[in-house]
């Protein structure tokens, strides 16, 4: 990700938000924490230097509307979580998840994918902890892949958290603040339409940044 010509003084010491964003410029998933900058949203790939941050500046032309605002808030949702090796048979055929990628030898991201069925095998043992050796066919809905299928390991899959909405204060407080720029009219619509959105799809915790 090319790295935005400003200079990035050092946030305010705040708890990492737990949440994943979809990157514009890839749409993958990645973790991200958020700070409130100079007026502006900066979201910080976790692990990751500063130069592959995003700015979102209120004046921007992608939130000129409710639809602007509606837009970058789906672009955010709680991390998703790991499959666990027990947990397999709880899956369900056209549940979302989340699945690891495999472009190439240095690009390795995660996308949004629905579960299709699961190849059952017998789980193994391991110091004491059961291991899945289980196979899941998914459909890829997003990504380089989208439309394409692929079988994976228990590793590369998490569980997109679909009924669990998006509570973060900075993130609330930026977009507040945006909306109350439309006036008394264009507000009452863009609470409407975020109330509506529901968060787009698929990541997991400690990802690569966008490359």
């Amino acid at each position: 990700m090319p790295p935005r010509k400003r200079k990035a003084p050092a946030p305010p010491r705040r708890p990492p938000s737990r949440l994943e964003y979809q990157a514009r410029l890839d749409g993958a998933w990645y973790s991200v924490r958020l700070v409130l900058q100079g007026g502006s949203l900066r979201v910080m790939y976790e692990e990751f230097p500063e130069e592959t941050d995003e700015w979102h500046d209120p004046g921007s032309a992608d939130l000129a509307s409710p639809r602007g605002v509606a837009a970058l808030r789906a672009r955010f949702r709680p991390v998703s979580r790991p499959l666990d090796d027990a947990g397999c048979a709880d899956l369900r055929p056209g549940q979302r998840l989340c699945v690891f990628c495999d472009i190439s030898d240095l690009e390795r991201k995660y996308y949004d994918a629905v579960l299709d069925s699961v190849k059952r095998a017998p789980h193994d043992t391991v110091d004491g902890e059961e291991r899945c050796a289980c196979r899941f066919r998914v459909r890829w809905t997003e990504g380089p892949r989208r439309g394409g299928w692929a079988e994976v390991g228990i590793a590369d899959v998490t569980c997109v958290q679909d009924s669990s909405p998006v509570h973060d204060p900075v993130l609330t407080e930026f977009l507040d603040s945006v909306t109350k720029s439309f006036g008394s009219g264009d507000a009452t619509a863009a609470s409407s339409q975020a109330a509506g959105v529901t968060s787009a799809p698929g990541g997991g915790e400690g990802r690569s940044a966008p490359v």
